[in-house]
């Protein structure tokens, strides 16, 4: 090759080699900026789903309570139901001896005490005095009335003990189903909070979820493009080395007044030596390897 086509190539590949390094500079800028987008998507990704994962647990968490609160509110609602019975029994009860009570007029207050002593009086009066058979008859018909009217406030009084305790039954089981309905009360104040929670939470879970689809496409997207632009990288290092190995053998052919066709064949001959493990000169390595 003639020294004037020489000095054309070598200009031509001097173009070349700055328009590879240029196209290199330009490429690995773009890449890296990729690789600072993938970056900060990814960590935007890692704390969406930490967020994510914060809400499935609290989610769980909340529709467990809510199960829990359900079913207590289930068995209050059965005891519920079960005192409401037994009180409607007991309001019977009380009010059935209630009447029974009015009707005995003023037996439940009378004292005991008194008849039994009056006719403890009239026993011993008896015993302890002779009576004509008039008034023997009369202390008698006495003696049976009291013992009539003893057992009659006997009764009475049993009777209003029977309505004092129905009375307190009856404001226990009250006062029992009061704090059942207070409770049940508390259940569905807490489920409807919990209930509210739950529909919070879904629609925030649901756009967590298509924001990381988002993120992840647009992660896959940039990967895609940073292996193009590696790929892309590779082929253009290799394009530029060869530029600079042809560049190499063009000046080395102008400094020695040789052919490229004549440099190549040195070239391939130290190859070869290089191939078997033969020891190269200094100039041979440079033919091998080149010089950059």
């Amino acid at each position: 090759m003639a020294q004037k086509e020489l000095e054309i190539t070598e200009k031509e590949l001097i173009k070349k080699i700055d328009e590879l390094r240029n196209r290199i500079v330009e490429i690995k800028k773009q890449r890296r900026e990729l690789i600072e987008e993938t970056k900060k998507l990814r960590e935007e990704r890692r704390k969406l789903i930490d967020e994510r994962r914060r809400l499935i647990e609290r989610l769980r968490e909340v529709r467990a309570r809510r199960r829990e609160l359900l079913e207590e509110l289930s068995q209050l609602r059965e005891k519920r139901d079960e005192i409401k019975e037994e009180l409607k029994v007991k309001l019977e009860q009380l009010k059935e001896k209630r009447r029974q009570l009015k009707n005995m007029g003023k037996l439940p207050n009378m004292s005991l005490k008194r008849l039994r002593e009056r006719l403890e009086e009239l026993e011993r009066y008896q015993e302890t005095h002779v009576l004509r058979p008039d008034e023997e008859r009369r202390v008698i018909e006495r003696i049976e009335r009291l013992e009539e009217l003893i057992a009659q406030v006997s009764e009475a009084k049993k009777l209003k003990n029977e309505v004092i305790e129905l009375e307190a039954e009856v404001k226990a089981l009250k006062l029992g189903l009061k704090d059942v309905l207070d409770r049940m009360n508390k259940i569905r104040e807490e489920i409807g909070t919990l209930k509210n929670e739950i529909q919070e939470l879904t629609p925030r879970l649901d756009s967590i979820n298509k924001k990381l689809d988002e993120l992840t496409q647009q992660v896959e997207t940039r990967s895609k493009l940073i292996d193009d632009l590696s790929k892309q990288l590779d082929a253009l290092y290799s394009e530029y080395r060869e530029a600079l190995i042809t560049l190499k053998k063009i000046k080395s052919a102008k400094q020695k007044g040789m052919t490229l066709e004549e440099i190549e064949k040195k070239r391939q001959e130290a190859l070869e030596k290089f191939k078997r493990g033969e020891p190269l000169s200094l100039e041979e390595l440079r033919l091998v390897f080149g010089e950059i």
